[in-house]
């Protein structure tokens, strides 16, 4: 599955759903290959229904604003690009207002994935690997 983004734009921005206690919603998430950690605002997962006094742990994160320690929650699901993360850790953390994107959608959900940023035609898939479809 692809979807379309702006090549123009100063991020690649796409559409992520994160379903929590109290709501499920869709928000745009910059696709950041620097950053180690999926992350979002913290006031979005509060929105959500998350308890952000309670973190299932803190970790030390890297993105392309810098490195900073965040707390962890686990949420339902994270789905993006037609994959689907259940029982997913996500970080929050506060964004730079220069920021214009809910959150950063790190290498933790891309990993094992083949993630393809077309620029030409604008449009942003991720699948597995070409050979699992031998492996299956």
């Amino acid at each position: 599955m692809s979807t379309a983004f702006d090549p123009a734009a100063r991020s690649v921005l796409i559409r992520v759903a994160v379903n929590g206690p109290r709501m499920a919603y869709t928000f745009r998430f910059a696709v950041d290959t620097a950053a180690t950690q999926t992350s979002i605002r913290p006031e979005l997962l509060r929105a959500l229904g998350y308890q952000l006094t309670h973190p299932v742990g803190r970790k030390r994160i890297r993105s392309a604003t810098g490195t900073a320690l965040a707390p962890l929650f686990r949420v339902a699901s994270v789905a993006a690009l037609g994959q689907v993360r259940s029982d997913f850790l996500i970080a929050t953390q506060t964004l730079p207002v220069t920021v214009e994107a809910d959150g950063l959608l790190g290498l933790d959900f891309f990993r094992g994935l083949v993630l393809t940023l077309d620029f030409a035609r604008g449009r942003a898939a991720l699948r597995p690997p070409s050979w699992w479809r031998f492996w299956n």
